[in-house]
């Protein structure tokens, strides 16, 4: 029987899409986050098309309040949340610091980091109230890749991983399980963005990234770890 309430944000494509289809071929309610109005009312009809409810939710997290006001929402609804893959991100493109836009480096950091620390404080009482919750952060880790040109994402991927610890050691003893899971080099438009030249058959495929992460959600009893794939 499907029980499971989740919700998922950067839904609309990538890794974020693929988890949403590969998820609701077991669980029965999953809220899909995005800007893109279309692309999530396709996902909608695929997610339907395997037996679970489906919510869309077009919502910009960086806005003011909007994290807030639908977190108070689902509560009022549904009182919990079992499941939560916060998949949204963004990089503009690689460059040295002194070429880093200041605006581009703000959208990220309002995006990358504080839309999640907003999702972790205000869905709190959300994952608190499911017998057992997972919240995962789909993240980076800094490797010798990354030592030159990647000042705009990866300080703040760093520090994004650092809360999500923090969060989940804040919350041992509790039914919420706090993961980062690394997935490395994923065929994506947002890696596109950034590698445009590279070999799509040396980085892995995306519905295999989902496949790993979704089995890892429905078998979790870590908390505080960092996932790689």
């Amino acid at each position: 029987m499907r029980t499971l309430n989740c919700l998922i944000t950067g839904a609309s494509s990538g890794i974020g899409s693929n988890v949403a289809q590969e998820l609701s071929k077991s669980v029965k309610h999953i809220y899909i986050l995005s800007r893109n109005t279309s692309k999530l009312e396709e996902l909608n009809d695929k997610i339907i098309s395997n037996g679970c409810e489906c919510t869309i939710v077009p919502i910009d997290l960086c806005k003011p309040n909007v994290i807030e006001n639908l977190s108070e929402e689902i509560f009022k609804k549904d009182k919990f949340l079992d499941i939560i893959v916060s998949s949204a991100g963004q990089i503009t493109k690689l460059s040295p610091v002194e070429s880093i836009d200041l605006n581009e480096l703000n959208d990220t950091i309002n995006l990358n980091y504080i839309s999640n620390f907003r999702i972790m404080k205000h869905f709190h009482p959300l994952l608190k109230n499911s017998k057992k919750s997972n919240f995962v952060i789909i993240s980076s880790i800094k490797n010798d890749m990354q030592s030159q040109y990647w000042g705009i994402y990866q300080p703040i991927m760093t520090a994004l991983n650092e809360l999500v610890l923090s969060f989940a050691n804040e919350n041992k003893g509790t039914s919420i399980n706090a993961n980062i899971i690394y997935p490395g080099a994923v065929n994506t438009k947002f890696r596109e963005n950034i590698m445009p030249g590279e070999n799509k058959k040396q980085i892995k495929d995306p519905v295999d990234v989902a496949s790993a992460i979704v089995k890892f959600l429905l078998s979790n009893k870590k908390s505080g770890e960092i996932i790689k794939l």
